[in-house]
């Protein structure tokens, strides 16, 4: 396992093909403004919460035991330090009080950790670690959607659990639910599996695609020396402390070699994806999260292989 591998820089150019189809498709005038809402929802409603479950139900990684708590508590609190992380240096750098400040901490905070997560773990290492990737990104849903959407509405009190009962949410804990009665391998588990597999092959290309086409609305007055503070702000986040911080409480506080794996991995990502269809559901700045994406997903081709190296010496992972 070496920073640079031909498998890593497929995985980058299929994500930016399958998003350049939802910007051509917006260009030539296909899909307008008035289809991405309801392509949202289908994206929001029914096709992520359809993946969450097919990769919950029946996953033996997380049906108990103090290993399955590890791998999901550390992608829980990745995302939570994330977010702090991007809190502070959010104040630090005047990005604003309110809706700015929340939806760049909570833009900043996340990282691509599945759809470019994912390709470059099978890339660089065997089954056994995707595997365990797929259970840490369950903890890092499961922050997403509570903690993670708690902070971005800026609401409390029941307010605060209201916006926590989605589609998302509700779809994790039937999953998990359903994983540790060992009903997963039951007929009727077995017959929901297939049908939310099927129906969550969707959710990554369909909200690239959706990607795109937000993308093209938004960067057709695109500055890259607008907001210069976020620019910034997202690149010291995404590219400098928070790799730095993930490598270090690898370094530090796990043993796990699967999951020091996993968190090299995730410590090089760029910002996620899909953090805008999240932010526009909970009426937060767009185009801002959208920045953080452009910015951070331009530079990954350099920081992600740089990233890798220092990391896999830092971690003692041999090549």
């Amino acid at each position: 396992m070496t920073g640079l591998n031909p498998d890593m820089a497929l995985g980058l150019a299929q994500t930016a093909l399958v998003t350049s189809v939802g910007w051509f498709l917006a260009a030539a005038g296909w899909v307008g403004p008035e289809s991405r809402q309801p392509l949202m929802r289908l994206v929001i409603w029914l096709f992520f919460p359809a993946l969450i479950f097919d990769r919950v139900h029946a996953n033996p990684l997380i049906s108990g035991g103090g290993t399955a708590l590890l791998y999901l508590g550390a992608g829980y609190l990745m995302i939570a330090g994330g977010i702090a992380i991007g809190a502070v240096v959010g104040r630090l750098l005047g990005i604003g009080a309110g809706v700015p400040g929340r939806t760049f901490a909570y833009a900043s905070g996340i990282n691509n950790f599945g759809y470019l997560g994912i390709p470059l773990t099978a890339a660089l290492f065997d089954r056994d670690v995707v595997g365990v990737l797929l259970v840490h990104n369950v903890g890092v849903e499961a922050c997403v959607w509570t903690i993670g959407v708690a902070y971005l509405s800026g609401h409390s009190g029941w307010r605060v659990l209201r916006n926590l009962i989605h589609p998302m949410t509700i779809s994790l804990a039937v999953a998990l639910a359903v994983n540790f009665l060992g009903l997963g391998s039951t007929t009727l588990g077995t017959l929901a599996g297939k049908v939310c597999h099927d129906v969550g092959a969707c959710a990554i290309p369909v909200g690239l695609v959706l990607t795109g086409i937000y993308l093209h609305e938004t960067l057709r007055g695109f500055n890259p020396l607008a907001q210069r503070r976020a620019t910034v702000g997202f690149l010291l986040v995404r590219c400098l402390l928070v790799p730095a911080a993930i490598l270090g409480a690898a370094s530090a506080l796990v043993t796990d070699p699967n999951l020091r794996k996993v968190m090299l991995v995730q410590a090089a990502m760029p910002a996620g994806m899909f953090t805008f269809l999240i932010v526009s559901h909970c009426k937060g700045d767009v185009a801002l999260a959208l920045r953080g994406t452009v910015v951070t997903s331009a530079v990954c081709p350099l920081t992600i292989p740089v990233w890798i190296e220092i990391g896999r010496r830092w971690l003692g992972i041999g090549a």
